[in-house]
């Protein structure tokens, strides 16, 4: 925690401070989850930009590097053995360029609009894109009733994905495959971002060949072309962006075996996925930021505003 400088030696300080002058920054970084309406079962997501963002009542942005951990929780009435898996997006070149491309994009096509004037730009704006997860529930933070510590969903505000205009059709980015109003970010930074090879073409015919072993020769000219042309690597990306971080468990029975908790790990925009074998109660996953300088929170920026 952040504590407040003491007054330099000899210099008279005023004996009331201000009301709303604390000697620490106040932040929630540490929320437990719940999906509205129902439990923790099958796949969901966490997007921490929209979590802090709703348990502190300001805009934590989602194109940001966030450093999370995920926690277990559990009731101490669960008796079935309990795992939940933990996927985030790829800490990669190709998730961070996809992200930038994607911004760029969106940014340009939204430039005349914003220069038509402020007046009709909404305040709390912020370039958003979908998980691509088929059939995911979104998660939201998790209160504590101040009389019964009964627990209450808190899905307000608005996280909207982001839409372009594409042929006077309204399209939405997503980290998933291209769909029907869905645009994949992954896919376009691919077609933007293949590496060729180089050269793309070879030939064979080397002069004076064969006079000599200190002669040019045709083996030499062709493998000095052929051999390094292709990257070491995919061409093209494989599309799989998604890395399991951990998995999660609680066994109560005779074994009594248990891992509670992923430690810190770095998120691009702050995206979690979640997989958990049977339900569990609101509550009983919990999602922990690192402290940082961004709004009381470690978060590097993923491309240049």
């Amino acid at each position: 925690m952040v504590t407040r400088k003491a007054p330099a030696k000899g210099r008279k300080t005023n004996s009331k401070k201000k009301q709303h002058s604390p000697d620490y920054y106040p932040i929630v970084n540490s929320v437990s989850l719940g999906l509205d309406g129902g439990t923790f079962n099958g796949v969901t997501t966490c997007d921490a930009g929209q979590i802090f963002s709703i348990a502190n009542r300001r805009l934590y942005r989602y194109g940001k590097m966030y450093q999370l951990k995920i926690d277990l929780d559990v009731d101490v009435t669960v008796a079935a053995d309990t795992q939940v898996e933990v996927f985030a997006l790829a800490n990669s070149w190709d998730v961070q360029r996809a992200y930038a491309l994607a911004k760029k994009v969106y940014d340009e096509a939204y430039a005349d609009e914003r220069s038509l004037g402020s007046g009709q730009q909404a305040r709390w704006s912020d370039f958003r894109i979908a998980t691509g997860v088929d059939g995911a529930n979104v998660l939201d933070p998790v209160t504590f009733d101040r009389d019964t510590l009964a627990t209450t969903v808190q899905n307000s505000g608005e996280h909207v994905t982001s839409v372009v205009d594409v042929d006077g059709t309204t399209t939405s980015f997503t980290w998933g495959s291209a769909s029907s109003g869905f645009i994949s970010v992954l896919a376009e930074w691919d077609n933007a971002g293949n590496v060729d090879a180089l050269p793309s073409s070879s030939s064979s015919a080397a002069p004076y060949a064969g006079v000599n072993s200190d002669s040019q020769s045709d083996i030499e000219h062709t493998n000095l072309a052929q051999r390094g042309n292709s990257p070491p690597y995919n061409q093209s990306t494989s599309g799989d962006i998604y890395v399991k971080v951990a998995t999660l468990y609680y066994r109560p029975g005779a074994t009594g075996m248990s891992r509670l908790s992923t430690g810190f790990f770095p998120a691009p925009c702050g995206t979690v996925v979640l997989r958990t074998n049977n339900a569990l109660s609101n509550g009983s996953v919990r999602l922990t930021s690192k402290l940082g300088s961004y709004k009381g929170l470690h978060a590097l920026d993923m491309a240049q505003e």
